[in-house]
């Protein structure tokens, strides 16, 4: 080694030791995978100019070290927003307010209802859950006809893979034609049901969710009695069916804002996250473990998703105060700074231990009408305190956006009837 070599990587060695590694950090390249092989070795690096350290959370690093997580890195790209809905957002810019008495948004019809927020403002982070509530990009109506959830034991593996269909209907807030439908009351409505197994084909649950303080009104179909049930009113709390995740869990947060006790705006930071997945991430015909999961690892734990895309997202980091009979005591929520998506969260106990991590892998789509909107291809909820996880995997070419000809009435308690029937 030459002396200028040697004295250089002295030097470096030397700043290493003092801990200022990032003075001879590398520039990584995409397609680099950060694993708990290497991140000791590559912590002090850098992505798109953040280092690693810096793009991942306390518990994301945990499950490097721990969990045998894997990052493959990927270049950040745009998303390309709606012009609706970028209209529509723009127009409540100094119009809409937070009513806490009445649990609105007053002056809000459609589009993000806080379009521009000031981390300053002490309701920023009420602010970002609302803009997350009302204007998410997932347009009128979506139709997914075919969605798995594995439910998979952290020692074992997949044990049961029942197959459902989702629907997802606006009352108010739509981009298309008039946004509101009906007397005004209703915020939107949801059809869930099973088609397989057997022994779970027909069970579902058909939700209205009010623009108001009023608790969804949920109502259940047993096959097995042909009977339909209302639940409880606290039933958003509620698990969905066996799996690890409560109805409050659907893509992270489920919940309407006033129902928790309070939000607390923790600030902004760049993590790695999944924007631009690659898809499908299921294939329900596969045989084998590889290829009917390609985006799952074939070893325990089973649950990492390490076959995908991270690439660098800014978010906003809001801690969610639950109500006392809620199962966890607080959320945190990794939201994006761009528009309304919840890339992570993690959920704690009454104690305040952390219990569930939650991961959602999302992509850009276009839907039959041309909006442009954002859909899952991918989703789990760890729970760490009982070794078991629910990854829901999405059979994106079947995915429908506002389909032509989808009513009100397409979505209803009558149709929980016909489809469990």
């Amino acid at each position: 080694m030459s002396a200028h070599k040697h004295t250089l990587a002295s030097a470096c060695a030397a700043l290493l030791s003092f801990s200022v590694g990032s003075v001879c950090a590398a520039e990584l390249p995409a397609g680099t995978v950060i694993s708990a092989e290497n991140i000791d070795k590559i912590k002090n690096d850098t992505f798109e100019g953040h280092s690693i350290a810096s793009l991942l959370t306390e518990k994301m690093e945990w499950r490097i070290r721990n969990n045998g997580w894997k990052l493959p890195l990927a270049k950040s790209q745009k998303v390309k927003l709606d012009p609706k809905w970028l209209k529509a957002s723009e127009a409540n810019a100094g119009k809409t307010r937070i009513n806490a008495e009445s649990c609105q948004v007053d002056g809000w019809s459609a589009g993000q209802p806080f379009p521009n927020i000031d981390t300053k403002d002490p309701q920023a982070a009420e602010k970002i859950v609302w803009n997350w509530h009302l204007g998410q990009l997932v347009g009128d109506v979506a139709i997914v006809p075919f969605y798995t959830q594995v439910l998979i034991d952290g020692q074992k593996g997949v044990h049961a893979e029942p197959v459902a269909e989702f629907t997802r209907y606006a009352m108010k807030g739509r981009l298309s034609g008039e946004a509101t439908q009906g007397d005004g009351t209703q915020r939107g409505r949801q059809l869930l049901y099973f088609k397989t197994p057997s022994d779970m084909k027909g069970i579902g649950t058909f939700t209205i969710q009010y623009d108001s303080v009023k608790v969804n009104d949920v109502w259940a179909y047993v096959p097995a009695v042909r009977r339909v049930r209302r639940l409880s009113g606290g039933a958003w709390m509620d698990p969905v069916g066996s799996s690890d995740q409560l109805q409050d869990d659907l893509e992270i947060f489920n919940a309407r804002p006033c129902w928790y006790k309070g939000y607390k705006l923790l600030g902004k930071r760049h993590v790695l996250a999944v924007m631009h997945s690659k898809y499908p991430l299921w294939n329900a015909k596969g045989d084998s473990f590889e290829k009917k999961y390609p985006v799952l690892e074939n070893k325990p734990p089973y649950w990492n998703m390490n076959n995908n895309n991270f690439e660098p997202r800014e978010v906003y980091v809001v801690e969610a105060t639950t109500p006392s009979e809620h199962p966890y005591s607080k959320k945190i929520l990794y939201i994006d700074t761009q528009f309304p998506r919840i890339h992570y969260g993690e959920a704690y106990n009454r104690k305040g231990e952390f219990w569930k991590f939650m991961e959602w892998h999302s992509f850009p789509g276009k839907a039959e009408d041309g909006f442009l909107d954002i859909r899952t291809a991918a989703g789990a909820i760890i729970d760490f305190q009982r070794n078991h996880a629910t990854v829901s995997l999405i059979d994106t070419a079947t995915w429908k956006t506002n389909p032509p000809g989808v009513k009100e009435s397409d979505v209803s308690l009558q149709s929980l009837q016909s489809a469990g029937r």
